[in-house]
C-alpha cells in the first residue's frame, strides 16, 4: 500500500466512526422522542440514523476504491431541505438546524460546503427571524452562529493539515521534487488545460547514468539530491519536477512552446555540465505534447527517446 492510498484509508475510517457515533447519537435522540409521543420527529431521526449506518457500510465496502461522492451529497441535501421547510410545519425542527454546519463540513469538501452553508445561512436567518419571537429568534441564531463558528474553524484547519499531508505523501523525500504518482495526477490535469486553452505543454526528461544504480545507497541519494538542486534552479514558478521511480526525471512546462522549451534544456545541460556531478553523459531531452497525447503515451514517447539516447 502506498503513502497514498493509505492517506485515503485513513480519512475513509475516520468518515465510518463519525458516522456510525453520529447515528448513535440519532438514535437516542429517536428514542427519547418516541418517549415524549414525537413520534413523527423520532421516526425522522432513527430515518437519519439508519442513512448513516447504511452510508458507513457503504464505505467500509469500498474500501479499496474512491467512493461516489452522491450519498454525501444526498445525506446533505436532505438534511438542509429538512431545516429549510420543516420550520414552517413545527418550531421543533429548529433545533436540528445546530447540526447542518458540522454535518456539511465533515460530509462534502471544505470550499463547496463554505459555500452551501454561506446560502443556506442566507435563506435561514429570515426565516428564523420571521418564525419566532424577539426573545427567542437571537438565542437560536446565536447558538447557530457558534456551532458554525466552530464546526468552521475546525474544518479549515483540517483541510490545511490535509493539504499539508498531501504535499508530504507526493514529495519524495531525497531530492524534495514530486514523486511519480503526483506526474500522473498533474500532468492529466496539464494536459487538459492545454488542449481547452489551444496552449503548448513541453516536457524535459532526465536520464541519470546507469552506474549510479549500483552506487551505495548513501552516494546514489546524495546524487540525485545534488541533480535535483540543479534541476529545480531552472524551473519558472509554474513548472514542476517529479523524480520516477527508477531515479529518472521528468519536468513539465506548461505554455511553453519547442523553441523555448529548446533553449530551456540547453540552459539545463550547461547546469549540469558545470556542476559536475559526474564525468558520465547525463541525458536531457524534451518533447512537446501533441493534442492527441494522454499521459501514458506521452510518457511512453519521452522514454522511447531517452531510451535510444
Amino acid at each position: 500500500m502506498d503513502k497514498t492510498q493509505f492517506q485515503n484509508l485513513i480519512t475513509m475510517q475516520v468518515k465510518i466512526i463519525y458516522s456510525l457515533l453520529a447515528a448513535f447519537g440519532l438514535t437516542i435522540i429517536a428514542v427519547l422522542d418516541l418517549y415524549e409521543e414525537q413520534k413523527r420527529f423520532a421516526a425522522i431521526a432513527a430515518g437519519f440514523a439508519l442513512m448513516l449506518v447504511i452510508y458507513a457500510v457503504y464505505l467500509m465496502l469500498n474500501k479499496q476504491k474512491r467512493p461516489s461522492p452522491y450519498p454525501e451529497w444526498l445525506l446533505v441535501s436532505l438534511l438542509l431541505c429538512f431545516t429549510i421547510f420543516g420550520i414552517n410545519e413545527n418550531e421543533q425542527v429548529v433545533h436540528w438546524i445546530y447540526f447542518v454546519p458540522i454535518y456539511t463540513f465533515f460530509l462534502i469538501p471544505f470550499r463547496i460546503a463554505s459555500g452551501i452553508l454561506i446560502a443556506y445561512t442566507i435563506v435561514l436567518v429570515p426565516r428564523v427571524l420571521y418564525q419566532f419571537p424577539l426573545e427567542t429568534h437571537w438565542q437560536i441564531l446565536f447558538t447557530y452562529a457558534t456551532c458554525f463558528s466552530f464546526s468552521f474553524m475546525y474544518a479549515l484547519l483540517n483541510e490545511r493539515n490535509n493539504s499539508y499531508l498531501t504535499k508530504i505523501i507526493n514529495t519524495d523525500p531525497i531530492t524534495q521534487v514530486y514523486n511519480e504518482h503526483q506526474l500522473h495526477s498533474d500532468l492529466n490535469k496539464e494536459i487538459t488545460r492545454a488542449n481547452r486553452q489551444g496552449s503548448q505543454l513541453s516536457l524535459i526528461g532526465v536520464s541519470v547514468p546507469k552506474r549510479w544504480q549500483q552506487l551505495r545507497l548513501e552516494e546514489m541519494e546524495q546524487k540525485l539530491s545534488e541533480l535535483s538542486q540543479c534541476l529545480r534552479s531552472t524551473l519558472r514558478q509554474y513548472d514542476s519536477c517529479y523524480r520516477l521511480n527508477d531515479n529518472n526525471f521528468i519536468m513539465v512546462f506548461p505554455q511553453t512552446d519547442e523553441q523555448s522549451t529548446e533553449e530551456v534544456q540547453l540552459e539545463l545541460q550547461r547546469a549540469i555540465n558545470k556542476q559536475a556531478l559526474t564525468t558520465e553523459k547525463i541525458t536531457v531531452l524534451s518533447m512537446v505534447s501533441s493534442p492527441e497525447d494522454d499521459v501514458a503515451s506521452l510518457l511512453k514517447k519521452l522514454g522511447e527517446k531517452l531510451h535510444e539516447s
